[in-house]
């Protein structure tokens, strides 16, 4: 007898590579091919997948407008507060 609960299973374990790919493809789409975004754009898309956020649906981020990629704030540890 199993004692895992189903709960406590992760829901992106279900998804294969191709699904994640092909949703990032969209998201760097939707960002007019914006370079330097593609771990954020795997990130998402598994993201998305795993909360069942279908890609019509995902054109609204709310983080979109305050994106600061990894590599600026790596180099500017105060660049997430910066207007």
């Amino acid at each position: 007898m199993s004692t895992k609960s189903p709960h406590t299973s992760d829901p992106s374990a279900s998804l294969t590579e191709a699904e994640i790919r092909d949703y990032a493809y969209h998201l760097y789409d939707q960002s007019g091919f914006a370079a330097g975004r593609d771990l954020d754009n795997w990130l998402e898309a598994k993201a998305c997948l795993s909360s069942g956020i279908p890609k019509a649906e995902s054109h609204i981020r709310l983080h979109q407008n305050s994106f600061k990629p990894r590599r600026e704030l790596l180099e500017r540890p105060n660049a997430l507060t910066a207007t």
